[in-house]
């Protein structure tokens, strides 16, 4: 399963402040689930969104509020700060990912690379599109609410798919 997004550090907390950046959203990160080795050793995968506004915080949380892990998180209230502070330290039962890429361009071509065939499965089995085989359909990748989708586009038609159903065998 793919894994795109960086580690939330505890570096990234003053930054955020000093954009303007105030609220992160919290939810259950499962794209690393077969990155745990010790089952004795677990911990809660937490994935973190930032937001200057609490507008979009509350669309955000409101979309995941099935999820136990949901919360807002506003960094400029000190009890808030302080919990995700002593959950960004060594053996706090959490590991924290931040919903930022190294390089989105290096991420759309390992999608291109490694789920080319898996796309056109997707393109075959669940559209009307009929695309010529030397036609390439690359896709575009875009985050909405800590979830990964795939944009893809044929003549004046798009799709967008979470990216989970081009992992899963079709």
């Amino acid at each position: 399963m793919l894994q795109p997004f960086e580690d939330f550090r505890p570096s990234y907390l003053p930054r955020l402040l000093q954009l303007g950046r105030r609220y992160l959203v919290s939810q259950t990160y499962h794209r690393v689930k077969e990155m745990e080795t010790d089952p004795f050793s677990s911990r809660v995968n937490l994935l973190f969104s930032d937001y200057a506004e609490l507008g979009e915080a509350r669309l955000h949380l409101n979309a995941v509020k099935k999820d136990c892990y949901a919360a807002i998180v506003d960094m400029k209230n000190p009890v808030h700060l302080k919990k995700i502070q002593e959950m960004l330290l060594a053996g706090s039962g959490y590991r924290m990912f931040f919903t930022v890429v190294r390089s989105a361009k290096e991420l759309e071509n390992l999608v291109n690379k490694k789920y080319k065939d898996k796309l056109k499965q997707y393109v075959d089995k669940q559209t009307n599109w009929r695309i010529s085989r030397d036609a390439i359909v690359k896709p575009t990748i875009q985050l909405s609410f800590g979830e990964l989708f795939i944009i893809l586009k044929h003549g004046n038609q798009h799709i967008r798919i979470k990216f989970a159903e081009i992992e899963e065998p079709l």
